[in-house]
Protein backbone atom coordinates (compact mmCIF):
# COMPACT_ATOMS: atom_id res chain seq x y z
CA UNK A 1 0.00 0.00 0.00
CA UNK A 2 1.22 3.56 -0.60
CA UNK A 3 1.13 6.06 2.12
CA UNK A 4 -2.25 7.59 1.14
CA UNK A 5 -3.62 3.78 0.98
CA UNK A 6 -2.38 3.29 4.92
CA UNK A 7 -4.02 6.66 6.02
CA UNK A 8 -6.99 5.80 4.36
CA UNK A 9 -7.37 2.25 6.85
CA UNK A 10 -5.87 3.81 9.56
CA UNK A 11 -8.68 5.90 9.57
CA UNK A 12 -11.67 3.61 8.51
CA UNK A 13 -15.12 4.05 9.78
CA UNK A 14 -13.46 7.34 11.64
CA UNK A 15 -15.68 10.59 10.37
CA UNK A 16 -14.78 12.98 13.13
CA UNK A 17 -10.92 12.89 13.62
CA UNK A 18 -9.16 14.89 16.41
CA UNK A 19 -5.73 16.42 16.43
CA UNK A 20 -4.09 17.56 19.59
CA UNK A 21 -0.61 17.27 21.49
CA UNK A 22 0.24 15.23 24.64
CA UNK A 23 2.55 17.86 25.84
CA UNK A 24 3.72 21.77 25.82
CA UNK A 25 2.40 22.25 22.57
CA UNK A 26 4.92 22.52 19.98
CA UNK A 27 5.18 19.31 18.66
CA UNK A 28 3.77 19.35 15.14
CA UNK A 29 0.37 19.44 14.94
CA UNK A 30 0.57 21.70 12.16
CA UNK A 31 2.32 18.90 9.84
CA UNK A 32 -0.75 16.54 10.30
CA UNK A 33 -3.85 18.76 9.96
CA UNK A 34 -1.98 19.18 6.45
CA UNK A 35 -1.15 15.64 6.32
CA UNK A 36 -5.20 14.83 6.70
CA UNK A 37 -6.48 18.14 5.55
CA UNK A 38 -7.12 16.81 1.87
CA UNK A 39 -9.23 13.63 3.74
CA UNK A 40 -11.34 16.19 5.44
CA UNK A 41 -14.31 18.17 4.48
CA UNK A 42 -14.23 20.25 7.38
CA UNK A 43 -11.53 21.35 9.62
CA UNK A 44 -12.34 23.16 12.61
CA UNK A 45 -10.16 25.19 15.41
CA UNK A 46 -11.59 25.25 18.74
CA UNK A 47 -9.18 26.44 21.24
CA UNK A 48 -6.36 29.26 22.14
CA UNK A 49 -5.91 32.39 20.11
CA UNK A 50 -2.75 34.23 18.41
CA UNK A 51 -0.61 32.48 21.23
CA UNK A 52 -0.88 29.48 18.87
CA UNK A 53 1.24 29.30 15.42
CA UNK A 54 1.83 27.23 12.59
CA UNK A 55 4.12 27.67 9.61
CA UNK A 56 2.49 27.79 6.14
CA UNK A 57 4.49 27.58 2.61
CA UNK A 58 2.90 28.97 -0.05
CA UNK A 59 4.74 28.71 -3.16
CA UNK A 60 8.25 29.19 -2.04
CA UNK A 61 7.85 31.91 0.70
CA UNK A 62 6.73 30.70 4.39
CA UNK A 63 4.66 32.32 6.46
CA UNK A 64 3.63 31.71 10.20
CA UNK A 65 0.09 32.10 10.90
CA UNK A 66 -1.40 32.12 14.28
CA UNK A 67 -5.75 32.16 14.01
CA UNK A 68 -6.47 30.84 10.26
CA UNK A 69 -6.19 26.58 9.93
CA UNK A 70 -3.98 24.87 8.25
CA UNK A 71 -6.53 23.48 6.23
CA UNK A 72 -6.90 26.69 4.45
CA UNK A 73 -4.75 26.14 1.06
CA UNK A 74 -6.79 23.00 0.38
CA UNK A 75 -9.67 23.93 -2.25
CA UNK A 76 -11.32 20.84 -2.09
CA UNK A 77 -15.11 21.31 -3.40
CA UNK A 78 -17.17 22.00 -0.13
CA UNK A 79 -14.16 22.21 1.99
CA UNK A 80 -14.84 24.49 4.65
CA UNK A 81 -12.03 26.07 7.52
CA UNK A 82 -13.62 26.98 11.22
CA UNK A 83 -12.60 29.27 13.66
CA UNK A 84 -14.99 28.00 17.07
CA UNK A 85 -16.19 29.80 19.81
CA UNK A 86 -13.77 28.63 22.12
CA UNK A 87 -11.67 30.31 20.20
CA UNK A 88 -9.70 34.43 21.26
CA UNK A 89 -10.29 35.85 17.82
CA UNK A 90 -8.06 39.08 17.39
CA UNK A 91 -9.44 40.47 14.38
CA UNK A 92 -6.12 42.36 13.95
CA UNK A 93 -4.39 38.97 13.60
CA UNK A 94 -7.05 37.75 11.16
CA UNK A 95 -7.02 40.80 9.33
CA UNK A 96 -3.42 40.51 8.53
CA UNK A 97 -3.46 36.68 7.44
CA UNK A 98 -5.90 37.70 5.26
CA UNK A 99 -4.41 39.87 3.12
CA UNK A 100 -1.71 37.32 2.93
CA UNK A 101 -3.37 34.85 1.52
CA UNK A 102 -5.30 37.88 -0.50
CA UNK A 103 -1.36 38.69 -1.91
CA UNK A 104 -1.13 35.66 -2.99
CA UNK A 105 -4.05 34.87 -4.85
CA UNK A 106 -5.90 32.52 -2.61
CA UNK A 107 -9.62 32.33 -1.85
CA UNK A 108 -10.54 32.35 2.00
CA UNK A 109 -14.34 32.53 0.77
CA UNK A 110 -14.12 28.36 2.46
CA UNK A 111 -13.33 30.63 5.39
CA UNK A 112 -16.05 30.88 8.53
CA UNK A 113 -15.82 32.27 12.05
CA UNK A 114 -18.23 31.32 14.37
CA UNK A 115 -20.29 34.52 15.87
CA UNK A 116 -19.56 33.27 19.48
CA UNK A 117 -15.55 33.30 19.25
CA UNK A 118 -14.15 35.29 22.04
CA UNK A 119 -13.66 38.60 20.52
CA UNK A 120 -10.02 40.18 21.60
CA UNK A 121 -9.43 44.16 22.15
CA UNK A 122 -7.11 46.21 22.66
CA UNK A 123 -7.31 46.43 26.38
CA UNK A 124 -6.36 42.92 26.48
CA UNK A 125 -3.45 43.14 24.84
CA UNK A 126 -2.85 45.85 27.36
CA UNK A 127 -3.66 44.53 30.41
CA UNK A 128 -1.77 40.98 29.02
CA UNK A 129 1.35 42.77 29.22
CA UNK A 130 0.81 44.96 32.53
CA UNK A 131 0.66 41.79 34.34
CA UNK A 132 3.67 40.49 32.88
CA UNK A 133 5.74 43.23 33.91
CA UNK A 134 5.83 42.72 36.98
CA UNK A 135 8.16 39.10 37.83
CA UNK A 136 6.22 37.97 40.79
CA UNK A 137 3.35 37.23 38.72
CA UNK A 138 4.91 36.44 35.81
CA UNK A 139 3.93 33.32 33.93
CA UNK A 140 5.65 33.85 30.36
CA UNK A 141 2.65 34.40 28.56
CA UNK A 142 2.77 35.58 25.11
CA UNK A 143 1.47 38.92 25.98
CA UNK A 144 -1.63 38.30 22.97
CA UNK A 145 -4.09 38.99 25.46
CA UNK A 146 -5.59 35.39 25.63
CA UNK A 147 -5.80 35.29 29.81
CA UNK A 148 -7.60 38.90 29.66
CA UNK A 149 -9.95 38.03 26.62
CA UNK A 150 -11.08 34.36 28.64
CA UNK A 151 -11.28 36.29 31.93
CA UNK A 152 -13.87 38.45 30.77
CA UNK A 153 -16.10 35.94 29.16
CA UNK A 154 -16.34 34.03 32.35
CA UNK A 155 -16.68 37.75 34.16
CA UNK A 156 -19.53 38.38 31.55
CA UNK A 157 -18.68 41.15 30.15
CA UNK A 158 -16.46 39.94 27.26
CA UNK A 159 -17.75 40.25 23.45
CA UNK A 160 -18.12 37.96 20.71
CA UNK A 161 -17.45 37.86 16.83
CA UNK A 162 -21.03 38.47 16.53
CA UNK A 163 -20.67 42.21 18.08
CA UNK A 164 -18.87 43.46 14.73
CA UNK A 165 -22.35 42.77 13.25
CA UNK A 166 -24.25 45.23 15.71
CA UNK A 167 -21.80 48.02 15.70
CA UNK A 168 -24.59 50.06 18.24
CA UNK A 169 -24.12 47.35 20.48
CA UNK A 170 -20.45 47.19 20.37
CA UNK A 171 -19.92 50.55 21.63
CA UNK A 172 -21.86 50.03 24.38
CA UNK A 173 -20.58 46.60 25.32
CA UNK A 174 -17.01 48.22 24.93
CA UNK A 175 -17.45 51.15 27.33
CA UNK A 176 -18.48 48.19 29.99
CA UNK A 177 -15.76 46.26 29.82
CA UNK A 178 -13.48 49.28 29.72
CA UNK A 179 -14.76 50.73 32.93
CA UNK A 180 -12.97 48.35 35.15
CA UNK A 181 -9.64 48.07 33.70
CA UNK A 182 -9.14 51.95 33.19
CA UNK A 183 -9.34 51.89 36.88
CA UNK A 184 -6.88 49.92 37.84
CA UNK A 185 -4.47 51.31 34.69
CA UNK A 186 -4.93 54.65 35.68
CA UNK A 187 -2.81 53.04 39.51
CA UNK A 188 0.12 52.67 37.31
CA UNK A 189 2.47 55.01 35.69
CA UNK A 190 0.69 56.83 32.57
CA UNK A 191 4.11 56.29 30.92
CA UNK A 192 4.38 52.44 31.08
CA UNK A 193 0.80 51.96 29.63
CA UNK A 194 1.48 54.77 27.26
CA UNK A 195 4.85 52.83 26.20
CA UNK A 196 2.80 49.35 25.81
CA UNK A 197 -0.17 50.71 23.69
CA UNK A 198 2.67 52.00 21.50
CA UNK A 199 3.36 48.38 20.27
CA UNK A 200 2.42 47.68 16.80
CA UNK A 201 0.32 44.57 18.29
CA UNK A 202 -1.54 47.30 20.02
CA UNK A 203 -2.11 49.95 17.28
CA UNK A 204 1.00 51.44 17.81
CA UNK A 205 -0.55 54.11 19.76
CA UNK A 206 -3.29 54.73 17.94
CA UNK A 207 -5.64 53.56 20.52
CA UNK A 208 -4.13 55.40 23.35
CA UNK A 209 -5.18 58.60 25.28
CA UNK A 210 -3.75 60.65 27.91
CA UNK A 211 -6.75 61.57 30.12
CA UNK A 212 -9.02 58.29 29.65
CA UNK A 213 -5.81 56.08 28.88
CA UNK A 214 -7.91 54.48 25.80
CA UNK A 215 -9.36 56.46 22.87
CA UNK A 216 -13.24 54.48 22.68
CA UNK A 217 -13.55 56.09 19.22
CA UNK A 218 -10.46 54.96 17.67
CA UNK A 219 -11.10 51.52 18.61
CA UNK A 220 -14.58 51.52 17.62
CA UNK A 221 -13.32 53.01 14.33
CA UNK A 222 -10.85 50.06 13.79
CA UNK A 223 -13.70 47.10 14.81
CA UNK A 224 -15.98 48.75 12.42
CA UNK A 225 -13.32 48.67 9.86
CA UNK A 226 -13.20 44.95 11.09
CA UNK A 227 -16.83 44.19 10.41
CA UNK A 228 -16.32 45.11 6.95
CA UNK A 229 -13.97 42.87 5.92
CA UNK A 230 -14.81 39.92 8.15
CA UNK A 231 -19.31 40.32 7.86
CA UNK A 232 -19.56 37.63 5.08
CA UNK A 233 -17.05 35.32 7.00
CA UNK A 234 -19.28 34.82 10.33
CA UNK A 235 -21.69 32.33 10.70
CA UNK A 236 -22.93 29.97 13.01
CA UNK A 237 -20.69 27.42 13.06
CA UNK A 238 -21.88 25.53 15.88
CA UNK A 239 -24.58 24.06 13.82
CA UNK A 240 -22.79 23.63 10.87
CA UNK A 241 -21.04 21.48 12.41
CA UNK A 242 -23.14 19.34 14.33
CA UNK A 243 -25.43 19.19 11.16
CA UNK A 244 -22.69 17.43 9.39
CA UNK A 245 -21.34 15.30 12.84
CA UNK A 246 -21.34 11.42 10.85
CA UNK A 247 -22.35 12.69 7.08
CA UNK A 248 -18.66 14.81 6.42
CA UNK A 249 -15.62 13.93 7.47
CA UNK A 250 -14.06 16.34 9.98
CA UNK A 251 -10.94 17.42 11.15
CA UNK A 252 -10.76 19.25 14.80
CA UNK A 253 -7.58 21.04 14.95
CA UNK A 254 -5.70 21.41 18.79
CA UNK A 255 -3.84 24.12 19.58
CA UNK A 256 -0.97 24.16 22.39
CA UNK A 257 -1.18 20.65 24.03
CA UNK A 258 -2.95 18.92 27.23
CA UNK A 259 -0.07 20.06 29.51
CA UNK A 260 -0.74 23.68 28.97
CA UNK A 261 -4.52 23.23 29.46
CA UNK A 262 -6.14 25.51 32.19
CA UNK A 263 -8.49 22.75 33.24
CA UNK A 264 -5.82 19.71 32.90
CA UNK A 265 -2.72 21.13 32.86
CA UNK A 266 0.54 21.81 34.77
CA UNK A 267 -0.72 24.80 36.44
CA UNK A 268 -0.70 27.54 37.19
CA UNK A 269 1.69 27.29 34.34
CA UNK A 270 -0.72 26.70 31.69
CA UNK A 271 -3.08 28.40 28.65
CA UNK A 272 -6.61 30.20 29.44
CA UNK A 273 -8.35 27.85 27.69
CA UNK A 274 -9.04 23.86 27.68
CA UNK A 275 -6.97 23.01 25.02
CA UNK A 276 -7.47 18.76 25.69
CA UNK A 277 -10.01 17.30 23.02
CA UNK A 278 -12.30 17.93 26.03
CA UNK A 279 -12.02 21.80 25.36
CA UNK A 280 -11.61 21.27 21.28
CA UNK A 281 -14.73 19.55 20.68
CA UNK A 282 -16.68 22.23 23.16
CA UNK A 283 -14.99 25.04 21.33
CA UNK A 284 -16.16 23.64 18.41
CA UNK A 285 -19.87 23.31 19.33
CA UNK A 286 -19.62 19.18 19.94
CA UNK A 287 -19.51 16.68 22.56
CA UNK A 288 -15.96 14.49 23.02
CA UNK A 289 -18.50 11.70 22.06
CA UNK A 290 -18.52 13.02 18.80
CA UNK A 291 -15.45 12.41 17.59
CA UNK A 292 -14.35 8.70 16.56
CA UNK A 293 -10.70 8.91 16.99
CA UNK A 294 -8.14 11.21 18.42
CA UNK A 295 -4.34 11.33 17.62
CA UNK A 296 -2.58 12.75 20.29
CA UNK A 297 0.93 14.03 19.12
CA UNK A 298 4.09 13.50 20.93
CA UNK A 299 7.70 14.38 20.49
CA UNK A 300 10.34 12.04 21.24
CA UNK A 301 12.92 11.33 22.23
CA UNK A 302 13.28 14.68 23.42
CA UNK A 303 10.41 17.65 24.19
CA UNK A 304 9.97 20.72 24.61
CA UNK A 305 8.70 23.69 26.73
CA UNK A 306 8.12 27.66 26.43
CA UNK A 307 7.71 30.16 29.08
CA UNK A 308 7.47 29.37 32.99
CA UNK A 309 7.44 26.81 34.71
CA UNK A 310 8.74 22.94 35.96
CA UNK A 311 10.46 21.04 33.78
CA UNK A 312 11.92 17.84 35.38
CA UNK A 313 13.67 16.44 32.45
CA UNK A 314 15.10 19.79 31.07
CA UNK A 315 19.02 19.90 29.90
CA UNK A 316 20.49 22.16 32.16
CA UNK A 317 18.06 22.65 34.56
CA UNK A 318 17.80 26.08 36.18
CA UNK A 319 20.27 27.46 34.11
CA UNK A 320 18.64 26.91 30.71
CA UNK A 321 14.83 27.83 32.29
CA UNK A 322 16.64 31.31 33.16
CA UNK A 323 18.60 31.50 29.97
CA UNK A 324 15.68 30.84 27.35
CA UNK A 325 13.11 33.09 29.82
CA UNK A 326 16.09 35.98 29.21
CA UNK A 327 14.44 38.75 27.12
CA UNK A 328 16.68 38.80 23.90
CA UNK A 329 17.79 35.61 23.96
CA UNK A 330 17.09 34.13 20.12
CA UNK A 331 18.51 31.53 17.91
CA UNK A 332 21.17 33.92 16.27
CA UNK A 333 22.35 35.01 19.65
CA UNK A 334 22.71 31.42 20.41
CA UNK A 335 24.88 31.07 17.37
CA UNK A 336 27.27 33.56 18.19
CA UNK A 337 27.51 32.37 21.53
CA UNK A 338 27.16 28.67 21.62
CA UNK A 339 28.07 27.63 18.18
CA UNK A 340 30.21 24.54 18.76
CA UNK A 341 26.83 23.41 20.96
CA UNK A 342 25.78 19.58 19.48
CA UNK A 343 23.16 16.74 20.81
CA UNK A 344 26.28 15.00 21.74
CA UNK A 345 27.86 18.30 24.20
CA UNK A 346 29.24 16.61 27.47
CA UNK A 347 27.64 19.27 29.26
CA UNK A 348 24.04 19.47 29.49
CA UNK A 349 23.33 23.00 29.41
CA UNK A 350 25.27 23.06 25.87
CA UNK A 351 23.60 20.03 24.69
CA UNK A 352 20.10 21.19 25.66
CA UNK A 353 20.97 24.26 22.79
CA UNK A 354 22.33 21.70 20.29
CA UNK A 355 18.84 19.81 20.47
CA UNK A 356 17.39 23.21 20.18
CA UNK A 357 19.76 23.63 17.19
CA UNK A 358 19.09 20.69 15.42
CA UNK A 359 15.22 20.91 16.45
CA UNK A 360 14.99 24.66 15.50
CA UNK A 361 13.00 25.02 18.81
CA UNK A 362 12.32 28.67 18.42
CA UNK A 363 8.11 29.95 18.78
CA UNK A 364 6.60 30.22 15.91
CA UNK A 365 4.57 33.36 17.75
CA UNK A 366 7.43 34.48 20.13
CA UNK A 367 10.82 33.83 18.57
CA UNK A 368 12.03 32.82 21.98
CA UNK A 369 13.88 29.45 22.29
CA UNK A 370 12.08 26.26 23.83
CA UNK A 371 12.98 24.88 26.85
CA UNK A 372 14.77 21.52 25.52
CA UNK A 373 14.61 18.16 27.31
CA UNK A 374 14.68 14.28 27.90
CA UNK A 375 11.00 12.52 26.64
CA UNK A 376 9.48 12.54 30.28
CA UNK A 377 7.11 9.50 30.47
CA UNK A 378 5.17 10.09 33.64
CA UNK A 379 3.93 13.15 32.46
CA UNK A 380 2.94 11.52 28.87
CA UNK A 381 1.26 8.36 31.24
CA UNK A 382 -0.66 11.08 32.98
CA UNK A 383 -1.31 13.50 29.95
CA UNK A 384 -2.69 10.30 27.80
CA UNK A 385 -5.40 9.44 30.95
CA UNK A 386 -7.17 12.81 28.92
CA UNK A 387 -6.56 12.20 25.19
CA UNK A 388 -6.50 7.80 24.84
CA UNK A 389 -3.64 5.87 23.72
CA UNK A 390 -3.43 6.51 20.31
CA UNK A 391 -0.40 8.29 19.31
CA UNK A 392 2.25 10.46 16.27
CA UNK A 393 5.69 10.47 17.38
CA UNK A 394 7.32 13.50 15.77
CA UNK A 395 10.62 14.84 15.23
CA UNK A 396 12.66 11.56 16.24
CA UNK A 397 15.14 12.44 13.04
CA UNK A 398 16.63 15.64 15.01
CA UNK A 399 17.90 12.80 17.23
CA UNK A 400 19.51 10.99 14.49
CA UNK A 401 23.13 11.70 15.58
CA UNK A 402 22.45 11.64 19.03
CA UNK A 403 25.43 8.78 21.05
CA UNK A 404 22.87 8.37 23.93
CA UNK A 405 19.15 8.32 24.65
CA UNK A 406 17.74 8.89 28.09
CA UNK A 407 14.44 8.06 28.74
CA UNK A 408 12.70 9.49 31.97
CA UNK A 409 10.52 6.47 33.24
CA UNK A 410 9.79 7.54 36.85
CA UNK A 411 10.49 10.25 39.51
CA UNK A 412 11.88 10.22 42.97
CA UNK A 413 9.79 12.58 44.78
CA UNK A 414 12.75 14.76 46.68
CA UNK A 415 10.85 17.49 48.83
CA UNK A 416 8.83 17.46 52.17
CA UNK A 417 5.69 15.61 52.92
CA UNK A 418 3.39 16.95 51.10
CA UNK A 419 -0.23 16.46 50.92
CA UNK A 420 -1.50 15.61 47.98
CA UNK A 421 -5.31 14.78 47.85
CA UNK A 422 -5.66 11.88 50.94
CA UNK A 423 -2.04 10.59 49.99
CA UNK A 424 0.97 12.10 51.63
CA UNK A 425 4.06 12.48 49.41
CA UNK A 426 7.24 11.03 51.42
CA UNK A 427 11.01 12.06 50.56
CA UNK A 428 12.29 9.27 48.17
CA UNK A 429 8.55 8.06 47.07
CA UNK A 430 8.38 6.56 43.64
CA UNK A 431 6.22 8.39 41.14
CA UNK A 432 5.62 6.73 37.93
CA UNK A 433 1.99 9.10 36.68
CA UNK A 434 3.00 12.85 36.83
CA UNK A 435 0.95 14.84 39.57
CA UNK A 436 0.19 18.26 37.78
CA UNK A 437 1.05 19.99 41.06
CA UNK A 438 3.70 22.92 40.90
CA UNK A 439 5.25 21.97 44.00
CA UNK A 440 5.76 18.30 43.58
CA UNK A 441 6.83 18.48 39.82
CA UNK A 442 9.19 21.23 41.76
CA UNK A 443 10.84 18.23 43.58
CA UNK A 444 10.53 15.47 41.08
CA UNK A 445 14.43 13.94 40.20
CA UNK A 446 13.94 12.39 36.73
CA UNK A 447 15.10 8.55 37.01
CA UNK A 448 16.43 7.80 33.63
CA UNK A 449 16.81 4.61 31.11
CA UNK A 450 19.88 5.15 29.01
CA UNK A 451 19.68 3.80 25.23
CA UNK A 452 22.31 3.57 22.87
CA UNK A 453 21.58 6.01 19.69
CA UNK A 454 20.67 4.69 16.24
CA UNK A 455 23.18 6.88 14.61
CA UNK A 456 21.65 6.56 11.01
CA UNK A 457 19.50 9.13 8.87
CA UNK A 458 15.66 8.01 9.13
CA UNK A 459 14.33 10.54 7.03
CA UNK A 460 13.70 8.34 4.12
CA UNK A 461 12.21 5.30 6.33
CA UNK A 462 8.78 4.71 4.48
CA UNK A 463 7.72 1.96 6.97
CA UNK A 464 7.75 1.15 10.63
CA UNK A 465 10.04 -2.29 10.88
CA UNK A 466 12.69 -0.61 8.73
CA UNK A 467 13.63 1.76 11.33
CA UNK A 468 16.72 1.31 13.12
CA UNK A 469 16.68 -1.26 16.07
CA UNK A 470 18.12 1.00 18.58
CA UNK A 471 15.03 3.15 17.75
CA UNK A 472 12.89 0.37 17.81
CA UNK A 473 14.17 -0.63 21.48
CA UNK A 474 13.43 2.92 22.27
CA UNK A 475 9.88 3.10 20.44
CA UNK A 476 9.05 -0.37 22.57
CA UNK A 477 10.25 0.52 25.71
CA UNK A 478 7.82 4.00 25.33
CA UNK A 479 4.84 1.68 24.55
CA UNK A 480 5.64 -1.00 27.39
CA UNK A 481 5.57 2.01 30.48
CA UNK A 482 3.14 4.28 28.61
CA UNK A 483 0.11 1.56 27.41
CA UNK A 484 0.92 3.90 24.28
CA UNK A 485 -0.31 2.98 20.70
CA UNK A 486 1.92 4.04 18.07
CA UNK A 487 0.05 4.80 14.93
CA UNK A 488 2.45 6.89 13.31
CA UNK A 489 6.06 8.27 13.10
CA UNK A 490 7.13 11.12 11.70
CA UNK A 491 10.51 11.15 10.54
CA UNK A 492 10.98 14.82 8.71
CA UNK A 493 9.33 18.00 8.23
CA UNK A 494 7.19 16.87 4.64
CA UNK A 495 4.26 15.08 4.66
CA UNK A 496 5.65 12.23 2.76
CA UNK A 497 8.36 11.65 5.37
CA UNK A 498 5.88 9.62 7.34
CA UNK A 499 5.12 5.97 8.59
CA UNK A 500 2.20 4.58 9.31
CA UNK A 501 2.29 1.25 11.59
CA UNK A 502 -0.65 -0.71 10.82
Amino acid sequence: MNNKEQRDKLLSGVNTLAIVCNQWGDTGKGKFVDYFADWADIIARGTGGANAGHTIRIKDQEYIFHLVPSGILYDKIGKINIIGSGVAFDPNIIAEELEILKKEGLSFDNLLFSRNALLVLPQHLVMDRVKEINTEGKIGTTGRGIGPVYTDHYARIGLTVNDLLNMKNFKEKLKRNLSDKVKLLKLIDINIVKEIMNHPHIGSGRFFDEKEIFNIEEIEKAYREFAEIFKKNIADTESIIRNNIGKKKILLEGAQGNLLSIDIGTYPFVTSSDCSVTGLAKGCGLKETDIDLTLGIVKAPYMTRVGEGPFPTELGGLESAKWCGTKGVNKTLEKEKYSDATVNDANEFNQGIGVRFAGYEYGATTGRPRRTGWLDLPLLKYSTIFSGPHTILTKIDVMDKCEKIKICHAYEYTGENYQIGEKTLKKGDLIETAIPDKEVISACKPLYTEFDGWLSDITQTTSYDSLPQNLIKILDFIKSKTGIVIDIVSVGPDRDQTIINI
